[in-house]
């Protein structure tokens, strides 16, 4: 038989509410304000750039081509 006077340890459900309400402040603040659109627009830029970089480096790791030619590539096939 269970104990009637056992506390139950709800700290996963309380950090998990918490968690849930921050993901749904930040995605309203990102898609329903105006300045939270330039914030998406800057944000898909930077994660572009950050990406053609990193694929850069690593290509020119595997095969010698310098990275700088391989950023021009880069420009040209993502847009």
């Amino acid at each position: 038989m269970k104990n009637p006077f056992e506390k139950k340890d709800n700290t996963v459900l309380i950090l998990a509410l918490f968690g849930g309400i921050a993901i749904a402040g930040t995605l309203a603040y990102l898609y329903l304000t105006e300045s939270g659109a330039d914030t998406r627009e800057s944000l898909k830029r930077k994660l572009k750039r950050e990406g053609r970089d990193l694929a850069a480096g690593v290509i020119s790791k595997r095969t010698g081509i310098k990275k700088k030619t391989l950023k021009k590539v880069a420009n040209h096939v993502v847009k």
